[in-house]
């Protein structure tokens, strides 16, 4: 196989870690919008990647899968879409893959990685374009070029930033590949960190599902009793039977359920009352008790003038009160 120097027109300012731009639907507001930039960039950065670089036919099983995983579900019905257009068609889009760190006869995609499995099922060799590209780099162009083509969800998205930062990476690296701000990046971090691992796997893409839905869910478990009830629940086989496009509002709906129910208020239980009538009927009394608190009230003709008769007398009272306790102690 032979190709051109791959390597002389990688532009790295073009998907510089320092840019950060903004994805339709994370919408940003105020001074954010003036430090991130528009999709169309992101679009433009896999442009220059991919502009004037030779096309060369690969073996699609020289071809590994990128380093950092950022999906959560096989596109079915997409990954079916695609393999019959390119079936009557013919690739059309170059994939980008980098030469192995490993293998020098073999290749990791950064992006494409639908386009090698279709290349494979068909048995045609995939289109491709080699740079050699740092994992930095690599990390920015997948995450950029997913985030253009707005196919990955927002749990995908979160799972890769996360996958990402444990390889090692920055978290500016990581906003820059995903193309969001700071604020959006703690959120999908928040989402991820909380909701239990098997809970997103079995959940899958969920790509209907955006970040105030995640964002509830996550409420939710933080709660631990309810984090080990959507673990039980998620790993039910009646919920796995369900299809995926189901799955993450019937767990959340159960969840909302199990919590009110749960919660609800019980009766409180009657504190019992100690009632005192004096010989002459003119004074009731009536005391509640609980471990911290004792309620006196006292009814009928009497009630005031002995109330102050009573407390005109509650130093010595008191004392004589603490003198029994002594002598109650020392016997």
């Amino acid at each position: 196989m032979s190709r051109e120097n791959p390597f002389a027109k990688l532009d790295m300012a073009a998907i510089s870690q320092s840019q950060t731009p903004t994805k339709p639907g994370y919408g940003m507001t105020g001074a954010a919008k003036t430090v991130v930039r528009s999709i169309e960039d992101m679009v433009e950065n896999t442009k220059k990647l991919m502009e004037g670089e030779v096309i060369v036919d690969l073996d699609p099983q020289l071809v590994d899968v990128s380093f950092v995983s950022d999906r959560l579900s096989d596109d079915g019905e997409e990954f079916q879409e695609l393999l019959q257009a390119i079936r009557e068609s013919g690739q059309t889009t170059p994939i980008l893959v980098r030469p192995s760190t490993i293998d020098a006869k073999r290749y990791m995609v950064v992006f494409g990685h639908r386009r090698v499995r279709v290349a494979r099922e068909l048995g045609v060799p995939v289109k491709a374009i080699v740079k050699k590209l740092d994992d930095t780099t690599s990390a920015i162009a997948q995450g950029q070029e997913n985030a253009a083509r707005s196919n990955l969800s927002f749990i995908e998205r979160a799972h890769f930033g996360q996958n990402l930062i444990a390889f090692g990476m920055t978290k500016e690296t990581v906003r820059s590949s995903l193309a969001i701000d700071e604020a959006m990046l703690s959120k999908m971090l928040a989402v991820i960190e909380a909701v239990p691992t098997p809970v997103i796997q079995v959940l899958g893409a969920s790509k209907k599902i955006g970040r105030d839905r995640w964002l509830s869910l996550r409420q939710l478990v933080l709660t631990p009793a309810l984090s080990k009830v959507a673990v039980e629940h998620a790993m039910s086989p009646d919920f796995q039977k369900l299809p995926e496009a189901q799955r993450f509002d019937e767990l959340h709906d159960y969840l909302k359920r199990y919590k009110a129910k749960s919660t609800a208020k019980k009766p409180k239980q009657e504190v019992p009352v100690k009632d005192w009538v004096s010989s002459d009927r003119s004074l009731n009394f009536a005391m509640t008790a609980k471990s911290r608190k004792v309620a006196i009230e006292l009814t009928n003709v009497e009630a005031k003038p002995f109330s102050e008769w009573l407390s005109s007398r509650m130093d010595r009272l008191y004392e004589e009160y603490k003198g029994s306790q002594n002598k109650t102690n020392g016997d």
